[in-house]
């Protein structure tokens, strides 16, 4: 009787233990009493019932045997898991994005499409499309732009302190009374008055306000332009990530597809194995749950791809109800940057190129001048002014002449009346409407301290913090990018190493799923084994794919930390050289 047991447990994979227990839980006890009386050949072929002539390498089922409809699905979920898991990854850096089923998709709503979910529409995209569509559409790169108008219209605003100012003026008005004069006389006044004026302004010297004002205007216009560059450089960047991510979960989510087919596929065994009393209740729980994990696993994912298809619109500023498609249904791994280009080379390419350096090497430039703007408030000013001056008023008859302001002609002395002055009509006689002429031209020469020039020294001091803020933000952005260069290049470094061992770790789980497979066939191995080995060969194809998925975004981070990213050098087949 023990060697009919060594041979049962050597049939059945487990130990002498487990065997005993397993059969009084089961109705094999029955048949194990009963092979006390019978030989070992024929104990086998009761609990096993299985045909002694058969060769075929996967075990059969014999529950399934009874229902050849059921025996045919199951054949078909094995045999479409082990292909499509198989065609995902044509080389070591080649993936394959294949459009999932949509019968292999679990419905989220009975409304709505498995895969495009709330989508109405369906675009194809590629990464040159994304980019393209990226530099003609997205907001940040359009309010960029209008900072940087607004920029360059404030640089022609301060060109134009270097022109004289014409002043023009007209004024027409009614007046009608008396003027009390500072001689101590009452004038009547009834007669509207008109006056144009024409005249000019040029300042001759400012203190180099003018001067430094356009100076400082124009470096920010500059800075404005570099500033756009970066704003396209990050718009790109991000464009690209997106993509990649939207590449990544259609890879996922024919993962997760396979995953759950894997999972129905060990349930239906279990199921057949407990009814036929070899296994208990636990093993088809503990597939069932793994089934179920799998199946959230795979609600999860289309989700996410949706999500992530919906986020690549709005960077592209398109209509989230379109849902974007991968055109390139092969995705493998691409080099951008020439590997023989070390950190420092990367460094110095970075330090020539970034657009964020050169918009606060401008910004530097127009903090230093902003501290000459603000001394110019401590010269005086002198300006150059002209005028011709027209007046029209009702003038008296005989007062269409020059008359003098007294008798005399020279001093105004004693005035007893106003009828001495050419304000007051004369005596005798009607007025007219009368128009005079006026020139004036001189130099205009001015000094004002405000606060006993203590205003303009705070301001001073004020743009001399504020030019040392600048330059530290300089020095900060510089570290900043020094980071981000070696951190690209050794994440590029480890993104290329990962492909190299994922592509190992594939090969090896799937031996591993193939090895579980023929001891389960042989009887010398368990079910569980398979569930780990179809768990770990799917952990691998993901972390593969990451990989390359990662190692491409890194290349491309490579090309933004430079600043050389644009949609020529993202989408090149040579690598970039120095």
């Amino acid at each position: 009787m023990c060697y009919i047991t060594t041979t049962l447990c050597r049939l059945s994979g487990v130990s002498k233990m487990t065997f005993l227990s397993r059969c009084l839980k089961t109705r094999v006890i029955i048949l194990y009493i009963s092979v006390l009386f019978l030989n070992s050949a024929n104990f086998a072929t009761i609990v096993f019932a299985q045909d002694s002539s058969s060769s075929s390498s996967t075990p059969t089922l014999r529950g399934l045997d009874k229902d050849v409809q059921e025996r045919e699905k199951f054949d078909d979920l094995t045999q479409k898991s082990l292909s499509e898991s198989s065609a995902i990854f044509v080389d070591p850096e080649q993936v394959i994005v294949k459009p999932p089923l949509l019968t292999s998709l679990i419905r989220l709503d009975r409304r709505l499409s498995p895969l495009q979910l709330d989508a109405n529409l369906v675009q194809e995209v590629n990464l040159k499309d994304i980019l393209q569509t990226a530099l003609l559409n997205n907001l940040a790169i359009k309010i960029s732009a209008s900072n940087m108008a607004i920029s360059k219209w404030n640089y022609i605003t301060s060109l134009g302190s270097f022109l004289p100012d014409l002043i023009n003026g007209i004024s027409y008005q009614g007046i009608k009374g008396h003027y009390a004069s500072p001689a101590g006389a009452s004038l009547p006044v009834n007669s509207p008055f008109f006056t144009a004026t024409a005249g000019f302004n040029y300042n001759l010297f400012t203190g180099g306000k003018n001067l430094y004002t356009a100076l400082q205007n124009k470096h920010q216009y500059k800075a404005s332009q570099y500033a756009l560059k970066g704003m396209t450089n990050d718009v790109l960047m991000e464009a690209t990530r997106l993509y990649y991510q939207l590449v990544l979960n259609d890879v996922l989510l024919q993962i997760r597809v396979k995953g759950t087919e894997v999972a129905q596929g060990v349930v239906i065994e279990n199921q057949d194995l407990y009814d036929n009393g070899v296994n208990t209740m636990l093993e088809v729980l503990q597939a069932k749950y793994q089934l179920s994990k799998e199946r959230q696993e795979l609600i999860a994912q289309e989700a996410e791809r949706r999500q992530s298809a919906v986020h690549l619109a709005e960077a592209l500023n398109q209509d989230g109800n379109t849902d974007l498609m991968i055109k390139d249904r092969t995705v493998k791994k691409i080099r951008l940057v020439d590997d023989n280009l070390m950190a420092a080379d990367l460094l110095q390419i970075s330090i020539d190129n970034r657009p964020e350096l050169k918009k606060y090497g401008e910004l530097r430039i127009a903090a230093k001048d902003a501290v000459k703007v603000a001394r110019a408030s401590l010269f005086p000013t002198v300006a150059a002014q002209g005028n011709v001056i027209g007046t029209g008023a009702n003038v008296a008859r005989g007062s269409t002449s020059t008359t003098p302001l007294s008798s005399s002609g020279i001093g105004i002395g004693g005035i007893s009346s106003a009828g001495g002055l050419p304000l007051a009509g004369g005596s005798g006689g009607f007025t007219r409407w009368a128009e005079r002429g006026l020139f004036t031209l001189g130099v205009n020469v001015q000094w004002n301290l405000g606060g006993m020039a203590l205003t303009e020294i705070a301001q001073i001091q004020a743009a001399r913090n504020n030019a040392r803020r600048v330059d530290l933000e300089f020095h900060k952005v510089l570290i900043d990018i020094y980071r981000e260069v070696r951190d690209t290049y050794l994440e590029s470094l480890k993104a290329e190493n990962l492909i190299v061992e994922t592509t190992d770790a594939v090969k090896f789980a799937e031996e591993g799923l193939d090895i579980a497979k023929i001891r389960l066939a042989e009887g010398v191995g368990i079910n569980i084994d398979v569930i780990n080995a179809e768990r770990d060969y799917i952990a691998a194809l993901i972390a593969k794919a990451k990989a390359i998925i990662q190692y491409n975004l890194t290349q491309a981070r490579l090309l933004y930390v430079m600043g050389r990213n644009n949609v020529d050098t993202l989408t090149s087949v040579v690598p970039m050289k120095k």
